[in-house]
């Protein structure tokens, strides 16, 4: 599968009820359908290294079922603690070790999320955690392809983080903008987004939020195209030129904003491993432990929460209808 192929575009946001929220699209070529996935506490998922490692939290998010394995692969989730991370695609700029090293937790890129949600409970625990742990380039499961991962992380705090494997030690950087979507990496992106709002530094800061205003008071076009460089502008105006919602309108303002950059399902083109498509939009609520799937080919989302109970009782997987 190509690295290049994957188009995801992930935000943020607080809104009037200080409830902390992270979203996505999942952009991916044709594959196994994708879906809401809850794994329990205690339950023991295998690495692509052949290690083991037991779930210290209950997680629901977005996940699919690959061939001849006995794990979800998982994209997106919350956890029972409010803890949630999303994975996106992250080609040419990353990389990963050649061989496991002693003494680390050496992880394949997709057990990463895993670690990261089914270990932690919030972001200090991860960031603490991080210098122990080294990504290798190794397959996982039905697929032959090391994927080129980032991801975007945040908690009940309201912090943004970002960690990308770019060859140094793993580190986690803040992002207040919120926004992440493709290559290139985060900084990269922040220069862009200055450049777009002609701000003399490439700091996200309270300049930055003010000229998104004045962008969308001004009633100026947003940026368009499929490209990472123009759906993180175009997610960035969107996200800090719009008024902060209410929690009844959150759920419905950030779908509207996801379908702004979703990417088109073409039946002829459905055989074809370059063919990318949004499969489903996701709004994920740390305060609430809410998880809202709008998948493709459904009407409406599925709205899902990971209670109290699910995580003191649910001892095994539970795979949700896509509808």
């Amino acid at each position: 599968m190509n690295g290049d192929v994957t188009m995801c575009t992930s935000l943020t946001y607080e809104n009037l009820a200080h409830q902390h929220l992270l979203a996505r699209t999942m952009d991916f070529p044709t594959t196994t359908p994708w879906r809401p996935i809850f794994l329990p506490r205690r339950f023991e998922w295998h690495t692509g290294l052949a290690t083991t490692m037991v779930a210290r939290y209950a997680y629901l998010g977005g996940g699919r079922l690959p061939v001849n394995w006995p794990e979800p692969l998982m994209a997106d989730g919350v956890n029972e603690t409010g803890l949630t991370c999303a994975e996106l695609y992250l080609p040419h700029a990353a990389r990963y070790a050649d061989q496991p090293a002693p003494k680390k937790i050496n992880l394949t890129p997709q057990d990463f999320i895993n670690w990261v949600l089914a270990q932690h409970r919030n972001l200090a625990e991860v960031v603490a955690d991080l210098p122990h742990v080294q990504l290798v380039a190794q397959s996982w499961a039905d697929d032959d392809f090391v994927y080129p991962f980032h991801w975007l992380l945040s908690d009940n705090t309201g912090q943004t983080l970002v960690i990308e494997p770019t060859g140094e030690p793993l580190k986690a950087q803040v992002n207040p903008s919120g926004i992440l979507t493709n290559t290139p990496v985060l900084t990269t992106h922040l220069q862009n987004l200055a450049k777009l709002l002609d701000q003399p530094s490439s700091k996200f800061t309270t300049n930055t939020i003010t000229a998104a205003q004045n962008w969308h008071a001004q009633k100026r076009p947003l940026p368009t195209g499929d490209v990472p460089t123009a759906r993180f502008n175009r997610m960035a105006l969107l996200r800090w030129g719009s008024p902060t919602v209410s929690a009844v309108t959150t759920n419905a303002i950030i779908m509207n904003w996801l379908a702004q950059v979703s990417l088109p399902y073409d039946a002829h083109r459905r055989h074809q491993l370059s063919h990318n498509y949004t499969h489903y939009r996701a709004v994920i609520n740390a305060t609430t432990q809410e998880y809202l799937f709008w998948s493709r080919t459904a009407e409406q989302p599925r709205h899902l929460r990971l209670t109290p109970a699910m995580a003191e009782t649910w001892t095994v997987p539970f795979i949700f209808p896509i509808n």
